[in-house]
């Protein structure tokens, strides 16, 4: 029976589902096989008898992979006829914790009953505290608090055990807030995602007789993608696997791309430490891609250090060479894709839903987005909404058409407290209540209500402030482009300041698809010329946002971040904006970081391994940021891409004078290097161009306070040498050329840029 069951299986999988008993490594490169192995590894025990349904834990990192891992299990039992009778666990490590807590977290206080907290709930509560504690939630953002609580948590840190961890650091106001929100949520019988784990964690230490009887009764633990797992994760696998040892875990550290929301590549790179009697297993069988891509990734990915020794192989088809592409800029770029998604389905013959295009921002969704729109080529967005369909951008348009319309009520009661001005739901149910009593407008109620005292004189005070904001901007808008007055409510709202006090991913995130809809602002300005009217553009956009009913087609190419595409497949893959600064991010690039640029280029390999046979990467020679267009350099990962695998094309034509001053200009430096030894390097001759030439930069304008040649740092950016100043005042504009070779122009308000 158990032959059935490993049967069809190659050596490596084979060898993986018969090794059951001791703690074992499972090295599964992409797309050769892992859930394969973990389902029939589950029903091998089961089916051996070695141990009952439930003294098998399998956990994994989604629903639906769990979902997915249960099913596939009971269908091979079903195959060999073995019946069963109780309820797998297989789940995530948050569905398995909260199981476990509804059975014994009254040890600890609670009632098994307890809620679960979201996001926006733990937010909601975290206000709350900061209320009670007297502290200004403008001056500090809930979500900075709510970031760094998380992060503890992360750490299996409770608020008396801060200083127990080694370069975890937490000022004294956020361990306050720690602290008091705790007992808040104790009060409320309630966990948030973070406790979940954290408390599971507390409750086997405090009561060893409770971690004793889940060690007894997980006989064989199996662990998904580990090398996702964060520090608490890991703590709670060790526990549970101490007694009997029968751990198996599976992943890939070339996969790792979560450092940013805790995971820890070392768990898997130490496994064999912390289990020396460990055996370690490689799938490096791809039944995923052709030989080119497969080929063509593994040479990418064994740039990295942080990695284990293995080599991806198939016996697919050879197939095509990577078409990269270079294009003058996002639109050009995305109109290629759009021609080639068209080739394919008319000359191809393939669907729609064969096509997934990458990106490695949310924000450069919005020119691909309107790409596909303009071309009627049907999509969806996985992991995301629409560009138009994002909070921030919703509420910038809600500011907009309140400053083109002041009696839209709608637009006034979304961004009435956006950012929050301390303007609440009980002010504005009286604005609504003296707008229908007096037969006004929402807009001239606002007024009305500041100036006859129907609430407190704090709050009449915020009334009348955000109505002599609202009137600064009603002005505006019929005298200034939409760009400008989009700035104007940037700078009135304080809008983009919040976020960057926030300091999160989520907030950087925002940002970024502000600046993309400051450049759909500029974008639609210059191709529409005199009907390049707020009016218009607003018109256009609630037009998109009724009619595109295409995402729900069944049949639409599939949008979605190079993160969210992890655990995905398509026959066609487009990869866009791989360009230094981009991709690899300038946060990576920052201070030559290596662990920052070695997880982008795992990034990379995910998406290149995502495509079964037609990979397509893409690139702009330049792109707008707030308006303004900056240049980049072509990704330093085509360097480490052998000749072999690729089709290197450029739509971008080359005088060969231009040319020639390009491959002798001093920024020419080999990409493939790091910083640290590419800044010591000789110019090298490529056989392409990759930047314009900025030697010939106009001195004569120094503007306030910025001159040529100072050196400046940026946030983001980090350091760099001021070539050119443009403009005087509001509209100054300087350009920088950063130490990794990517100069950035920006308006020099908004640029936060200080001297060195």
């Amino acid at each position: 029976m158990s032959e059935k069951i490993y049967h069809g299986l190659n050596p490596a999988q084979s060898e993986a589902v018969q090794t059951l008993d001791g703690p074992l490594l499972i090295l599964a490169g992409a797309g050769s096989g892992k859930t394969r192995v973990l389902t029939h590894r589950i029903a091998h025990l089961i089916a051996l008898e070695k141990a009952t349904p439930s003294q098998v834990l399998a956990v994994t990192f989604t629903n639906k992979a769990a979902r997915e891992m249960e099913e596939r299990t009971m269908g091979i039992l079903k195959d060999v006829n073995i019946p069963v009778y109780e309820k797998l666990w297989i789940g995530t490590f948050h569905s398995t914790c909260a199981r476990i807590l509804r059975d014994d977290i009254h040890l600890m206080g609670y009632q098994p009953f307890f809620a679960i907290y979201d996001d926006s709930d733990q937010r909601s509560l975290i206000k709350k505290v900061l209320r009670a504690l007297n502290i200004d939630e403008k001056a500090h953002p809930p979500k900075s608090f709510q970031s760094r609580i998380n992060e503890a948590k992360q750490l299996g840190l409770s608020p008396d055990e801060i200083d127990k961890k080694p370069g975890f650091l937490m000022d004294e106001m956020s361990r306050k807030v720690y602290t008091t929100y705790e007992l808040e949520m104790k009060k409320a019988n309630a966990l948030d995602f973070g406790d979940l784990l954290l408390k599971t964690y507390e409750l086997f230490r405090m009561y060893p007789d409770v971690l004793e009887k889940y060690q007894e009764k997980f006989r064989y633990i199996l662990i998904d993608e580990y090398q996702d797992t964060n520090h608490i994760q890991y703590l709670l696998v060790k526990m549970l696997a101490s007694k009997h040892r029968n751990l198996c875990v599976v992943g890939d550290e070339d996969q790792s791309i979560y450092s940013w929301r805790g995971a820890d590549i070392t768990n898997i790179l130490s496994f064999e430490s912390d289990f020396p009697e460990a055996l370690t297993i490689k799938l490096e069988q791809n039944y995923r891609s052709t030989q080119t891509i497969v080929g063509a990734a593994t040479h990418l990915i064994k740039n990295n250090s942080q990695r284990k020794d293995k080599t991806l192989f198939t016996d697919n088809d050879k197939g095509d060479k990577i078409l990269i592409r270079e294009e003058n800029n996002e639109y050009d770029e995305a109109r290629f894709i759009a021609d080639k998604i068209a080739e394919a389905i008319g000359v191809g013959g393939r669907s729609y839903s064969e096509v997934a295009m990458f990106y490695r921002t949310n924000a450069q969704s919005r020119v691909l987005e309107e790409t596909l729109r303009g071309r009627s080529i049907p999509y969806k967005i996985v992991g995301g909404v629409k560009f138009y369909e994002r909070m921030e951008i919703k509420d910038m348009l809600g500011y907009l058409k309140a400053a083109v319309n002041p009696a839209d009520e709608v637009a006034l009661r979304r961004v009435i407290n956006v950012p929050a001005r301390g303007i609440g739901k009980t002010t504005v149910q009286k604005i609504e209540s003296a707008s229908i009593e007096n037969n006004m407008s929402f807009y001239d109620a606002i007024s009305y209500v500041a100036d006859h005292r129907l609430v407190h004189a704090g709050a009449a005070r915020k009334l009348r402030h955000f109505r002599e904001m609202m009137e600064r901007l009603i002005d505006k808008a019929v005298s200034v482009t939409p760009s400008d007055l989009y700035l104007s409510v940037l700078d009135e709202s304080q809008y983009a300041i919040r976020l960057k006090e926030d300091n999160s991913p989520e907030a950087q995130a925002r940002i970024e698809n502000l600046e993309e809809f400051d450049n759909a602002l500029k974008h639609f300005e210059q191709e529409r010329g005199e009907e390049g009217t707020l009016q218009n553009f607003l018109e256009e956009m609630a037009l998109v946002s009724e009619a595109d009913s295409i995402e729900d087609s069944a049949d639409s190419v599939t949008l979605m971040t190079l993160h969210v595409s992890k655990g995905l497949e398509y026959p066609v893959v487009f990869l866009t904006g791989a360009e230094e600064g981009l991709f690899p991010s300038a946060r990576s690039i920052d201070g030559d970081d290596p662990e920052g640029i070695e997880e982008e280029r795992r990034l990379a390999y995910v998406g290149m391994t995502r495509a079964r046979e037609k990979l397509c990467i893409t690139h702009a020679r330049s792109r707008r940021v707030w308006g303004q267009e900056q240049f980049h350099t072509p990704s330093r990962f085509f360097d480490e891409i052998p000749k072999e695998f690729v089709d290197r094309q450029s739509a971008i034509s080359r005088p060969g004078g231009f040319l020639n001053r390009m491959t002798s200009s001093p920024g020419m430096a080999q990409r493939s290097e790091p910083l640290s030894r590419r800044n010591k390097m000789k110019p090298q001759t490529q056989d392409f161009d990759v930047m314009p030439d900025y030697e010939d930069f106009d001195q004569t304008s120094e503007g306030d306070g910025y001159q040529k040649g100072m050196r400046v740092r940026h946030p983001t950016f980090g350091v760099g040498v001021i070539g050119q100043v443009e403009g005087k005042g509001q509209n100054q504009k300087v350009s920088v050329m950063f130490e990794n070779r990517t100069m950035k122009k920006f308006i020099a308000k908004y640029a936060r840029l200080e001297l060195v």
